[in-house]
């Protein structure tokens, strides 16, 4: 039987949970981490994107895939962004909780970050459940080479346990633009890891989903196989379990 994609977390599990997302250069997979962003909006959430991969209008763009429409979850105060690739090359957009930083280093990028967590961002986070979206990794690594990316992600887990303790955390990941072992750095940090795999056949591209670990007692690794569909919003991606 198919269903949501977001049907494959258990609900109760998220809240205070790492969550990686790995997929590969020709995988959809990459619309996991924007649903599960409007999954959040939708249950009372505020969503706070630190944005590495492009400029903010290909992530606006990229979410309307999925139904968000990214300028409405500014305007409502339910969505901040945090636009470190908008900082870096001089892409920047008026629109209201979009924050640039004056520069990009590693030195000095999480510090800066955290006072936005408690300025500006304060009074629009007080009291609600928090989802933090790093879009993406593989963006930050190119930005700022791998080994100051763990470092950073040491860090912002570090502040994460002290500060929004409850936060969700998701990571989106191309494992192909990144070594191996920075792939199993960050699936050795996470509560819940998605790997989605794409290839080829006659018929046209296939997908499946292998998750790989859960933060339950009872979980057992699962495979289902995954695609996008014509519908809209949440039913967009739908996933069907091919094992045990």
């Amino acid at each position: 039987m198919e269903m949501n994609v977001i049907d494959i977390f258990r609900k109760e599990y998220l809240p205070g949970s790492t969550i990686s997302i790995i997929y590969d250069a020709y995988s959809s997979a990459w619309r996991i981490p924007i649903i599960l962003l409007r999954h959040a909006l939708e249950n009372g959430h505020v969503g706070i994107v630190s944005n590495y991969s492009g400029p903010l209008r290909l992530f606006s763009r990229k979410a309307s895939t999925v139904g968000l429409d990214v300028e409405d979850a500014l305007a409502g105060n339910r969505l901040a962004i945090i636009d470190l690739f908008g900082t870096r090359y001089g892409s920047r957009e008026s629109l209201p909780n979009v924050f640039y930083l004056d520069k990009v280093e590693p030195e000095t990028l999480n510090p800066k970050i955290d006072r936005i967590y408690t300025g500006q961002l304060k009074g629009m986070i007080a009291g609600r459940p928090v989802l933090r979206l790093v879009y993406t990794l593989d963006g930050v690594s190119l930005l700022l080479g791998e080994d100051n990316t763990l470092k950073l992600l040491n860090q912002t887990l570090a502040s994460k346990n002290d500060q929004l303790p409850e936060s969700i955390l998701v990571l989106a990941l191309n494992k192909d633009v990144v070594s191996k072992r920075f792939v199993a750095w960050v699936a050795g940090i996470s509560d819940y890891v998605i790997l989605a795999k794409s290839w080829t056949e006659e018929t046209g591209l296939k997908e499946a989903l292998y998750v790989i670990s859960a933060p339950y007692e009872e979980f057992e690794p699962e495979m289902y196989s995954f695609h996008v569909t014509k519908a809209r919003g949440m039913e967009k991606l739908k996933v069907k379990k091919i094992s045990p």
